[in-house]
């Protein structure tokens, strides 16, 4: 591999390290050979007969490669020129190939997976020289260890199922002969286990294709056994147009079209350095505190930070290992990684693995058979992405030094919406005010891809970076090659020369610090967005920015020039290109007494909108667009789901309504306000895909969280609502968004006062919203939801002069309630607290002339009114002329704190009802969390529909004093499948179908109990059937075992979880379920005509099967102690013998 012509037979050197049966992949050969002979020596590797030989330059490279111990994967290893016979060299010391049915030995040495694996690791490193060098042939090792473990694993289960699917179908041959009852018993036990066993193949199915995480999902079917293969297919590259024309279907085709591709689009190019040189001149720099904390050693603690940082469930790179693995194993491996990490720093270079991505390439808009629709998404090591994390988590720090506002990619505290509000409220600006303006939206051709190594390098230099923290990043880059993952392998490594990673931590803060080049001259060159001086706009906006996605503000011929010679000084620079066929411009305002520009490239001027970041923007009729077609998509991904319903539990629905469909609303929602009747049809879809039936509870009672008797389902019209509350959080709390002075500009139409964070101090019925923006007509609206009281304890400060005079609360001056003294007032300007102070300081008579006001006397009565309605720490302090003079208008003083509460009007919380607002409690507004907000929103904004709902239908028969309330969590906490606690749930809300109930449908159906001629109500189901006596005898014997009294509360509502008592609560609560479930299922079976109908067996049955499968899944865990906190709790149930068997007390 590391020349790319094969050498002829007679150079050749093979040195086999893997059987036939082996799955050892060509590349993991490569990298454990590469390090033992020097990659000089190293000619390439292939795979014969499903084993892998590795090709060298000489004989005396190969018996240095088997000396050095790399191959561990074979008892013996063939050295020899292929041309000549084979001669078997025996390799000792090396630990042998595994075969499946040994390795039960070799776990048992090694003492199970975790203790084996250090073990492992601890007695090889010593063997090599280099930590580096070990590392690389370690993770080959780990690969192995888990392949092999994971293997014999999932035997030992499939063995297990095999045996029962044996004993059944004997079992079954034995009763066609002969009708033994102990036999029928036995029968339906075996099939209770088996059906157990099939729930846990479907969990691991889901996990694997990471559909659901485990517990979210339930049902055996084969669908799930199959997620993982349809996943794969739909990502899989089914044929590519060649540069010919020609269409092909070939995986060595597409490969080798791939292979030049990439091979072209990562291969230098000459970039002018006088460009280069030019269009860094006069960055921003770091200061030398901010550079010498960047040029700091690696420590372990960032490493494990960085670790921590990493996200579960990601591909891994090409040696396979996952982040979760290292997560597990980091006490073990993170001293030696950073010792890794100081090596390569000396050295220059990281571990080949850690130089080589996999490509997976994602599918674009566009035709697919074209490879430039394809995004490629570099798949690396954990080791590499813990690198780049560690490096990122210190840029991140001082990025927002040399990065401007207007540019939010990769930026803390700034996001993708900062950008869509911006350009939305400077469209609204504009059409306000009649500005002319025109806006280039850019599309550049492979933007991350393009980036030229030494402009990237050069531009950090000018930040100030220093060479210590250029070093660290340099070892990303030094070396990296890429290997295409197109069908079922990988091409040959290609170089990188140019292009950012995506995929890697850094490359977006990368990517920002490498175009902020381009913006800064843009900002520098170009004149901007001029608005009229009315606007108080000190620096006019000239751009928007996130990553490579940029909107420009052009108002002449000679800002088109600017920009189109800037662009070009760029791609000189840094070998980016501008795709103009791609780009889209908006034309704003008549431009009667103007030219209108011309455009390059083709590009023409559009005049209803534009779309940016995802959502259009424009006209009313051009935003519409938005909303086209979302109810049909979302209906459509619905669909999807609907067969399997009768499949999926209660949580599992949620999932996929919460997660799958609404949360694809939420980037247009944030920005913009829907359609009236939009939100609540699709919310309805969402209710009816939730019941798949008769709605049995009210929509707003599963809006509420599971904690409270819901289950969480998404409420739409609540989360726009919290969407509002926290673009208030930031209009009030946040100095940095690039649209906050837009926002307010618009906020001051309502109703002429010239107040915008001041809104929000107001008495909400006093303001006229009448032209005012939509978006912003449902942010104040949204922010009625609270109450708000100013804190008690508010420190004084200049916001006190920014204080509203009209409407505020805070100020019930009688004065001011004339509409003629407020029209007077606004008239001349003085419509807050610091206009009326300054005008006391300097001359009430000036403001009596400019408001037309009748007598000085009454000016002089508001300021007293004003005065004394302020609180004594506000108004020494609003009375200091001093301070008044310093008092700048509309500048960036602090908001003050503000305490809220839900705005319910005059409902109050009595005993017996599902709705409570003793939670969440919210404090102040600015430390409302996210969730919270929402929470509260749920409930405010359904209160009608939740004012008088039972917490519960089993008040009358378990008394007034019984409730729930503390038990709703308990009931779906693992280890209780998510059915059995749905059947919970439905039963403490009264949702089951009982014939009382299908005999008010259907009279001739009858209400009787199938069991007894009682009649079937849900107590007698539940509780009172004469059949359920000797069922909680035994209840009443296990909930003594663990120390608590049974009652029938205890068995309904469940047990209200206490730390203290964890293992017990979990208990008593799986054996409440699962005697529930045993109920309802041999109800099922009596109307079915099907199955058994002995309660006691069945019961006996489920647990059985239960147990025995998590004492499995823990004893290959060799983690037996958590097996018994979890299940032999008082040895009710269960307990492990000290020969490490289960024994059941069943």
């Amino acid at each position: 591999m590391a020349s790319s012509e094969t050498p002829p037979p007679s150079l050749r050197q093979g040195v086999r390290i893997a059987p036939h049966d082996s799955s050892v992949s060509v590349e993991e050969a490569l990298l454990a050979a590469g390090e033992q002979v020097g990659h000089g020596n190293l000619v390439f590797a292939s795979r014969v007969n499903k084993a892998v030989l590795v090709f060298v330059k000489s004989e005396q490279m190969v018996h240095q490669l088997v000396a050095s111990g790399v191959i561990i994967r074979d008892l013996y290893v063939q050295v020899s020129p292929l041309s000549v016979p084979s001669t078997r060299v025996t390799v000792s010391g090396v630990p042998p190939f595994i075969p499946n049915e040994l390795l039960e030995v070799e776990l048992r040495r090694f003492g199970k997976f975790a203790s084996g694996f250090k073990t492992m690791w601890a007695l090889r490193k010593s063997e090599f020289g280099s930590l580096m060098m070990w590392w690389e042939v370690g993770k080959a090792h780990i690969r192995v260890f888990c392949q092999q473990y994971t293997s014999h694993s999932t035997s030992k289960l499939k063995a297990a199922v095999e045996d029962l699917e044996t004993s059944i179908r004997d079992l079954e041959l034995g009763l066609q002969r002969d009708s033994n009852p102990s036999a029928g018993q036995l029968l339906q036990k075996k099939r209770l286990e088996l059906s157990s066993f099939l729930q846990e193949r479907v969990k691991g199915a889901l996990v694997r294709c990471r559909f659901l995480e485990i517990k979210e999902m339930d049902a055996p079917t084969p669908f799930f056994f199959n997620l993982e293969r349809s996943v794969a297919q739909r990502k899989q590259m089914s044929c590519l147009k060649l540069p010919g024309g020609r269409v092909t279907s070939s995986p060595e085709e597409m490969r080798d079209h791939a292979m030049d591709f990439y091979t072209n689009l990562f291969g230098g190019e000459q970039c002018s350095i006088e460009g280069r040189e030019e269009i860094l001149e006069g960055l921003p720099q770091l200061s030398p505190e901010e550079k010498a904390a960047l040029d700091l050693e690696l420590t372990l603690e960032e490493l494990t930070e960085a670790v921590n940082q990493m996200a579960s469930g990601r591909a891994p790179g090409i040696d396979g290992l996952s982040g979760e693995f290292l997560k597990h194993f980091w006490g073990v491996l993170g001293a030696d990684l950073r010792g890794v990490f100081a090596e390569c720093f000396r050295t220059g270079s990281l571990p080949v693995s850690c130089r080589r991505a996999v490509l997976s390439l994602l599918p674009k808009k566009g035709d697919l058979a074209l490879l430039k629709n394809w995004r490629p998404v570099a798949l690396l090591t954990v080791d590499y992405k813990v690198l780049s994390r560690a490096l990122s988590n210190r840029l991140k720090g001082v990025l927002e030094m040399v990065i401007q506002q207007d540019q939010t990619y990769c930026i803390p505290d700034r996001s993708i919406m900062d950008n869509i509000f911006f350009m939305r409220d400077v469209m609204d600006v504009c059409r306000a005010h009649g500005v002319n303006v025109g806006v280039v939206s850019l599309d550049q051709e492979k933007a991350f891809d393009r980036v030229d190594h030494l402009y990237l390098f050069s531009a950090l230099r000018a930040y100030g970076i220093g060479e210590g923290f250029l070093a660290w990043v340099g070892l990303l880059y030094n070396g990296a090659q890429c290997l295409v993952k197109m069908g079922a392998g990988l091409s040959r490594p290609i170089p990188v020369q140019r292009g950012i990673r995506q995929g890697c931590p850094i490359s977006g803060q990368l990517y920002s610090l490498a175009i902020e080049p381009l913006l800064c001259r843009l900002r520098s060159k170009l004149s901007g967005l001029s608005l009229p001086a009315s606007c108080g706009l000190e620096c006019p906006p000239t751009l928007s920015a996130y990553a490579d996605d940029i909107s420009i503000f052009v108002s002449s011929q000679r800002d088109v020039q600017c920009l189109q010679d800037t662009l070009s000084l760029y791609e000189r620079a840094s070998s980016a290109r501008v795709n103009w066929a791609k780009s889209s411009a908006l034309l704003f305002g008549c431009w009667r007494e103007q030219v209108v520009p011309s455009l390059p490239g083709g590009l023409q001027w559009e005049t209803e909108g534009l779309k940016v970041l995802g959502v259009f923007l424009g006209t009313e009729a051009f935003k519409a667009r938005n909303w086209e077609g979302a109810k049909e998509k979302v209906c459509a991904r619905l669909s999807k789901w609907k067969w399997l319903l009768p499949h999926m539990s209660y949580r599992g629905r949620v999932l996929v309504a919460n997660t799958l469909v609404a949360s694809t609303l939420w980037h247009r929602l944030m920005a913009l306000t829907p359609p009236r009747n939009l939100v609540s049809s699709i919310q309805q879809e969402i209710v009816d895909f939730f019941w798949s039936g008769r709605h049995w509870v009210r929509a707003a009672a599963l809006y509420l969280p599971l904690a409270e008797g819901g289950q969480g389902l998404i409420c739409i019209q609540s989360k726009i609502a919290s969407f509002r509350l926290r673009t208030v959080s930031r209009l009030l709390y946040d100095c940095g968004p690039s649209w906050l002075n837009f926002g307010k500009l618009l906020l001051r139409s309502v109703g002429r006062f010239g107040y915008h964070k001041q809104l929000f101090l107001l008495n909400p019925e006093e303001l006229d919203l009448s032209g005012l923006t939509p978006f912003y007509t449902s942010v104040l609206q949204a922010w009625h939801t609270f109450k708000f009281t100013r804190a008690t304890s508010e420190m004084p400060g200049m916001w006190v002069f920014e204080e509203p005079l009209f409407f505020n609360v805070l100020l019930r001056a009688r004065t001011l309630q004339s509409a003629s003294l407020r029209t007077s007032l606004r008239e001349a300007g003085c419509t807050k607290v610091g206009h009326l102070m300054k005008a006391k300081a300097t001359s009430l008579e000036a403001l009596r002339r400019r408001s037309n006001t009748s007598s000085i006397r009454i000016l002089d009565q508001v300021v007293k009114e004003v005065c004394a309605a302020l609180p004594e720490s506000l108004r020494a302090f609003a009375e200091d002329a001093d301070l008044c003079e310093q008092w700048l208008e509309d500048g960036d003083y602090s908001f003050p704190s503000l305490e809220v509460t839900p705005a319910v009007g005059d409902w109050h919380e009595g005993a017996g009802q599902l709705l409570t607002l003793r939670t969440p409690h919210l404090g102040t507004f600015q430390a409302c969390g996210k969730k919270e907000t929402y929470n509260l929103c749920v409930k405010v904004l359904n209160l009608r529909s939740l004012a008088g709902v039972r917490e519960s239908r089993w008040a009358e028969f378990l008394g007034p004093d019984s409730s729930p309330k503390g038990s709703w969590r308990c009931l779906y906490k693992l280890p209780v499948e998510k059915r059995t606690a749905d059947l919970q749930w439905r039963i403490v809300h009264g949702a089951i179908a009982t014939n009382r109930y299908r005999a008010h449908l259907d009279p001739e159906l009858g209400e009787g109990c199938i069991f007894c001629s009682e009649v079937e109500t849900l107590e007698h189901l539940f509780v009172q059937c004469p059949r359920l006596s000797a069922l909680f005898v035994l209840l009443k014997s296990w909930f003594q075992g663990l120390g608590e009294e049974f009652s029938f509360i205890l068995f309904i509502f469940g047990p209200k979880y206490s730390a203290k008592k964890k293992g017990v609560h979990t208990l008593l609560n799986f054996l409440s379920g699962a005697a529930k479930m045993s109920i309802w299922l041999t109800r099922r079976n009596r109307v079915q005509g099907v199955g058994s109908v002995a309660l006691l067996p069945v019961l006996r049955g489920l647990l059985k099967a239960r147990l025995r499968v998590e004492y499995t899944y823990y004893h290959l865990m060799d983690n037996i102690q958590a097996f018994s906190h979890m299940w032999a709790v008082g040895g009710c149930l269960c307990s492990v013998g000290g020969d490490g068997e289960l024994r059941l007390h069943i």
